[in-house]
């Protein structure tokens, strides 16, 4: 049997190349992608619109490359996407830096230097020339005035990387006028909260990658809102599938309510509410997918607090079915019901949060419950934050104090929690529960006397618990309870 050669034609294949399905922001994402890899600290996007002088440049303070290297990674399907990847390395197939940018442009210029050396490496893809030769001839140097204009980013570094792209014709499809600018911009918009989203890890802390557009820096979009203090969290939880650990990560976030305008327009995300709930995909930190339910759920409105965060490493593509847009991903089948199981769960603790404005879903082990500070409560419609009694420290403080000074100290907590900041500024509607109400009372009446045994006088008791804002409302109540 003999083996007979099909070599692809040029042409056609970088034809097809281009119809991968990029979008601008996916396809930027991409080339960023290479960019965090080479251990950037910098990634200056440049996009300018100048008819035939179009282009749009990526260009990064990372380890540069020499010529062999370069050569390499300009190839298509440099690397074999059945080679090992480290923890830090965002790619898998070889392919993201040439299919992205055709997917954008017909002329790929990239040039890299590597520190302490006074030389530059360069080359380029040109698609004109693929169809006219229909062979894969690569250029090593650019003479058109858009690579010179952009070449300036890459001095202005001891070493790195810039990726030119020119001859825009996927990307800039009309001809000038004031709308189509108002269109184009608002493109570069999108991109801008795309890759504050994908990034985010990356963007923020010590060590954080700065990333700008056109001078300004991207800011960090994180979607699970942990600067809240009424996000609520899961315990993190880890999935075992062949000898490999997945982090699962389940948050809840705030009801609207507890939200400012600002805070709810911004944590809607690209996509809005609706669509930004369920599994948050990452690859080595950086987001594959932004929410779904991996069609094991249905999105609905109650659901919209539940974010997960899911995190692969790059030894994991196959099983997960990373696509080369790494834009899709799915569960291997012998994890499906563990996934299902916390859908499941994050979807129905959102519900109850969304329906009664933020109670309190309690998922953390017993020994985390008992490490914890404070304590969130949901209490006639609205949190109400308290002193965790179990902690370990403040239970052997207890132990050890006579009654008599127990109860005193007990007291003060009680004050500390009705006057702390976060408790008093509580704002929002109250519901008048009877269950709940009847057990405030109580509470409220039991304060009260413990405030008169340890020197306050019953007005004064009286006054004190009625300043505290879950008993707003119910002097009357508590009063007759009170008997004064």
């Amino acid at each position: 049997m003999n083996i007979k050669l099909a070599i692809p034609d040029a042409a056609p294949l970088v034809l097809s190349l281009r119809s991968v399905g990029y979008t601008l922001e996916t396809a930027i994402a991409d080339i960023v992608d290479n960019s965090i890899t080479a251990k950037a600290t910098e990634v200056c996007i440049d996009v300018k619109w100048n008819n035939e002088m179009s282009f749009i440049s990526v260009c990064d303070n990372g380890y540069g490359m020499n010529e062999e290297d370069l050569h390499l990674a300009m190839k298509i399907g440099s690397k074999n996407p059945l080679n090992q990847r480290g923890q830090d390395d965002l790619g898998r197939f070889g392919m993201g830096l040439k299919t992205a940018a055709f997917s954008l442009c017909k002329r790929l210029t990239v040039g890299s230097k590597l520190a302490l050396s006074d030389s530059m490496s360069v080359r380029v893809w040109d698609i004109d020339n693929i169809m006219a030769s229909n062979r894969w001839e690569l250029f090593d140097g650019s003479l058109t005035l858009a690579w010179q204009d952009a070449l300036s980013r890459l001095n202005n570094y001891e070493q790195g990387t810039i990726v030119v792209m020119e001859k825009l014709d996927r990307f800039i499809t009309e001809n000038y006028s004031d709308r189509s600018v108002e269109r184009f911009w608002q493109r570069i918009v999108e991109m801008e909260r795309h890759l504050s989203m994908v990034f985010h890890r990356f963007l923020s802390g010590l060590q954080a990658v700065r990333i700008f557009i056109n001078g300004k820096r991207v800011e960090p979009w994180d979607p699970f809102m942990r600067h809240s203090f009424a996000t609520q969290e899961f315990r993190e939880e880890y999935l075992e599938s062949n000898g490999r650990s997945i982090r699962i990560h389940a948050f809840i976030l705030p009801h609207h309510s507890k939200m400012s305008i600002s805070e709810y327009d911004e944590m809607g995300g690209i996509s809005g509410w609706m669509e930004q709930q369920g599994f948050y995909v990452y690859r080595n930190k950086r987001l594959i997918v932004p929410g779904t339910w991996f069609k094991m759920l249905r999105k609905n409105e109650p659901g919209q607090l539940a974010r997960i965060q899911l995190d692969l490493t790059a030894d994991m593509d196959f099983e997960w079915k990373i696509d080369v847009k790494k834009s899709a991903a799915a569960p291997p089948s012998m994890l499906r019901e563990n996934v299902r199981r916390i859908a499941r769960t994050t979807q129905e603790a959102s519900r109850k949060v969304y329906y009664y404005r933020g109670a309190v879903i309690n998922q953390k082990s017993k020994a985390e419950d008992n490490e914890a500070i404070w304590e969130q409560a949901s209490i006639r419609g609205r949190t109400f934050f308290r002193l965790n009694r179990h902690h370990p420290l403040l239970k052997n403080v207890f132990s050890e104090l006579p009654a008599d000074s127990a109860k005193k100290l007990n007291t003060y907590i009680n004050l500390v929690e009705g006057f702390a900041p976060m408790n008093v500024s509580l704002t929002g509607p109250i519901f008048s529960e009877a269950d709940q109400t009847e057990e405030l009372i109580n509470s409220a009446v039991k304060f009260c006397f413990d405030l008169i045994d340890v020197g306050y006088s019953s007005s004064e008791a009286l006054g004190k618990v009625l300043q505290i804002s879950i008993y707003e409302g119910m002097a009357e109540m508590i009063k007759d309870k009170l008997k004064l």
